[in-house]
């Protein structure tokens, strides 16, 4: 002998269930493009600090770094707009660190959170290489 009519319950539980689990996965998604992101910065951060040190003066430097790293971010699919390179040349001595700082700022609204997520934040990635030693002038 049933004592309730349990029709419609499954449909009430997936009602009440559905909106957690959407935001799950839109963290989960989240998350992961950031760490995507993360990745890119890196990766213009490195690419710019490896042409520099191939250059032959610390002019020629600075402007090859920052044309690769423009070059990288737009390969990677960032946003220009937002990606701020700076450099420490060390003197640009032979043997030693050439240092690219790379700062980018991610919107949260471009984030999948339906848009839920106001603000941002900025991810930052440095990297150096030696200055080539016997490469001639």
């Amino acid at each position: 002998m049933k004592l309730h009519d349990e029709g419609g319950t499954a449909a009430v539980e997936l009602a009440l269930l559905a909106p957690v689990l959407v935001l799950l996965l839109a963290a989960v998604v989240a998350a992961g493009r950031v760490v995507e992101t993360k990745s890119a910065v890196l990766a213009v951060a490195r690419e710019a600090s490896r042409a520099a040190s191939e250059a032959p003066d610390a002019s020629e430097a600075r402007q090859a770094a920052t044309e690769r790293a423009r070059q990288v971010a737009a390969g990677l699919g960032l946003d220009p707009g937002r990606l701020v390179v700076s450099q420490d040349d060390g003197g640009f001595v032979r043997g030693e660190p050439y240092t690219v700082y790379v700062t980018y700022r991610v919107r949260l609204a471009d984030l999948p959170a339906l848009g839920v997520l106001p603000g941002s934040f900025v991810l930052f990635a440095e990297h150096s290489e030696l200055v080539e030693r016997f490469k001639s002038r």
